[in-house]
């Protein structure tokens, strides 16, 4: 059974993530706001940038939890077990884990990193598809203005 001091730590974590959400929208933080212009013509690579920015924001709860615990060191495996229900529910909740038994934490943390460090691939890999793309774009104008002077060049020798 949960009791008061053990559910206000859970729920003040909660409200701290919120909160640090909310801030970092109000500071126009450049992981929130940066993405829309950087990618603001591939809408795959920003929505990988927004997966990363609430991945991130997921993954904080739990350094915020581990920072709140430490006022909580006479039952701190008990406010653990209860936070880590409260975290995968919130898990949950984006899909990530369909478990919220704290036994499951582990996974979940090592669920949450592995989708940043895949989102972090991915996002590399647009961008290098981009820089490849604007690469054969200016080939391939190169390449038209060359031919384009061939064809003048050989227009004017038959006159």
């Amino acid at each position: 059974m949960l009791n008061k001091k053990e559910t206000f730590a859970a729920l003040q974590v909660l409200k701290q993530g919120r909160a640090e959400m909310v801030q970092d929208f109000l500071d126009h933080k450049p992981d929130i706001y940066a993405p829309s212009f950087k990618y603001e013509d591939s809408p795959a690579l920003l929505s990988l940038a927004r997966e990363k920015y609430f991945l991130t924001w997921l993954s904080s709860h739990w350094q915020l939890f581990n920072h709140e615990a430490t006022f909580f060191a006479d039952k701190q495996k008990e406010t653990e077990a209860i936070f880590a229900t409260v975290f995968l529910k919130l898990l949950g909740k984006w899909s990530i884990i369909k478990t919220d038994h704290s036994g499951q934490l582990n996974l979940g943390i090592s669920l949450v990193k592995d989708m940043e460090t895949a989102l972090n691939h991915f996002i590399k890999a647009g961008e290098k598809s981009e820089l490849m793309r604007n690469t054969l774009e200016i080939t391939l104008d190169k390449n038209r203005v060359i031919f384009d002077r061939e064809i003048k060049k050989l227009s004017e020798q038959e006159v």
